[in-house]
């Protein structure tokens, strides 16, 4: 059996901690609060950097954004286009969409949401002067007309097949779009839900929306707790001050929590998509053959297995096999370090020094405790084949703004909720270098582009699929990411608390429909 890092082995030792800490009796929950069934608490293991929905592209805040804001379409938990703030459209032709919106909606201030806001919202993001991460979908659009306060009209400059999913980014009051980076406080939606607080690093706090149009949520406060330590996370969740904990319970926990009488666990195969990324600018991992090098060393399946605990599936590519882009042909990276030595032999990298090192490379991530012990893994996995890794921990906030920035040589990230293959070109595009885009590592390739861009114009799916599945094929050629795994959805709540559904990508939408059960 191979050995594992030394924090991996000490982690073996925690779950008969917890199994100490967990005994019936040892940690009894606290009894609900008395008049406190409209409210409820959530566990996050990061803080958002923004909760502008203009500007928000991180999983903490994208996860609470449908609970403050409406697109005019959104999706359902199986990722199928359904009305929001719209309450019809029509497709007049491939360069033409008519939308209709709901005659009484409100801004959580008590304006009225209004064709005029659909398009000055629109307008903003397709300025490529602002800076906004929709930009690469929305700049297809050529005008936006209101023939009146309930019609919007959106006229293209070409067929665009994602078009309907590019509706989907938040809607904001039009006095709001004559500046960028507005304060997340001061900028009211049209969900169920207002932002009254946004305590960064500490907690979030969403109260009921008095001026919401459809049904009235049955709580009416919602706080977001920051809870960046997993046992810190794991105890709360026992005691009851936490109420629900979505994607952030450690796997070796979840044994324990399954005995609770009082708790209850929801768990589905997931599509989040775990990956190392890097600076193709970089000298090193610029080139193909180290990164082939690099994807050929990792045991994916023995992370799986001591780390995860069998809560995740290897990954082949961006999209999970159950997508109907993804392509069927391409299969896990194998585990062969013999090979991965042999192609860095080939690429002009011999080992240097008498303890077999190559080169050594900078590998960030956050300080998330999970994400720590993995990159521990690769660390030592990389070593036998002569690459020495150098750890670099840090702040969400900062280490997400180096990825964007493009300052590293390799990172470790996820791709959470993902649904439009369009997808493809905001990360891979020459085009969606940040701001723009996700193009972290700064890829360009002329067939990569022209087959984005015809995958854009291409109606039929058939025709779309085939050209996804040549994107895949380049993507896995050139070892633009190295796949790692697709993760689990695991949610685990206080048994009284009925309606809340895993969506995907982990977003709180349902609870707008949560509420707690009578004792």
């Amino acid at each position: 059996m191979d050995r594992l890092p030394l924090p991996v082995i000490i982690r073996h030792f925690i779950p008969m901690l917890l199994a100490l800490i967990l005994l019936p009796g040892a940690c009894k929950p606290l009894p609900p609060a008395k008049n406190n069934d409209d409210q409820i608490t959530i566990g996050l293991e990061g803080s958002p950097t923004t909760l502008d929905p203009r500007y928000t592209t991180d999983a903490y805040g994208s996860r609470i954004l449908p609970l403050i804001y409406n697109g005019l379409v959104t999706t359902d938990r199986h990722g199928a286009i359904v009305a929001d703030l719209a309450s019809s459209w029509e497709i007049i032709d491939n360069h033409t969409y008519l939308f209709r919106l709901r005659p009484t909606i409100s801004f959580s201030d008590g304006s009225l949401c209004t064709s005029r806001d659909i398009k000055a919202t629109i307008d903003f993001m397709r300025k490529p002067e602002n800076g906004c991460p929709a930009y690469g979908s929305l700049n297809i659009i050529d005008s936006v007309r209101t023939p009146d306060s309930l019609t919007v009209i959106f006229q293209l400059k070409k067929p665009f097949a994602s078009f309907l999913y590019a509706l989907t980014s938040y809607i904001v009051p039009a006095s709001y779009c004559q500046h960028s980076l507005a304060k997340p406080m001061n900028i009211p939606g049209t969900g169920a839900f207002r932002l009254v607080e946004f305590a960064r690093g500490h907690q979030i706090i969403l109260a009921g929306n008095p001026h919401y149009d459809l049904a009235t949520p049955h709580l009416n406060r919602i706080c977001f707790k920051i809870i960046t330590n997993d046992t810190t996370r794991i105890l709360a969740l026992k005691k009851g001050t936490v109420d629900l904990v979505q994607n952030a319970i450690p796997p070796y926990a979840l044994k324990f929590f399954q005995r609770d009488q009082h708790l209850r666990l929801l768990s589905r195969q997931g599509s989040g998509y775990k990956y190392i990324g890097y600076n193709l600018k970089d000298p090193l991992v610029g080139n193909t053959m180290v990164r082939q090098a690099i994807s050929l060393a990792i045991n994916r399946r023995q992370i799986i297995r001591y780390v995860l605990k069998n809560q995740a599936r290897p990954a082949n590519g961006l999209l999970p096999p159950e997508h109907w882009a993804s392509a069927p042909f391409l299969k896990p990276a194998p585990f062969n370090p013999d090979q991965a030595a042999m192609i860095l032999d080939q690429a002009g990298f011999p080992p240097q020094d008498p303890e077999g090192i190559r080169f050594s490379l900078s590998y960030k991530t956050s300080t998330n405790q999970e994400s720590y012990e993995i990159a521990q893994i690769i660390k030592k996995q990389l070593a036998q084949i002569g690459i020495r890794i150098d750890i670099l921990r840090f702040e969400w906030g900062t280490f997400f703004d180096d990825i964007k920035k493009g300052n590293f040589q390799l990172y470790s990230l996820k791709w959470v909720g993902i649904q439009d293959p369009d997808i493809f070109y905001y990360i891979f595009h020459s085009s969606s270098i940040p701001p723009q885009g996700a193009n972290r590592g700064r890829f360009s390739n002329r067939e990569m582009d022209r087959l984005l861009e015809e995958s854009r114009t291409i109606i039929d799916r058939k025709k779309r699929r085939q050209i996804f599945f040549r994107i895949q094929q380049i993507i896995a050629e050139q070892e633009i990411y190295t796949s790692l795994w697709y993760r689990n959805d695991v949610v685990i709540m206080k048994r009284r608390l009925e309606g809340f559904e895993i969506y995907p990508g982990g977003a709180y939408t349902s609870l707008r429909k949560v509420k707690w059960q009578d004792t």
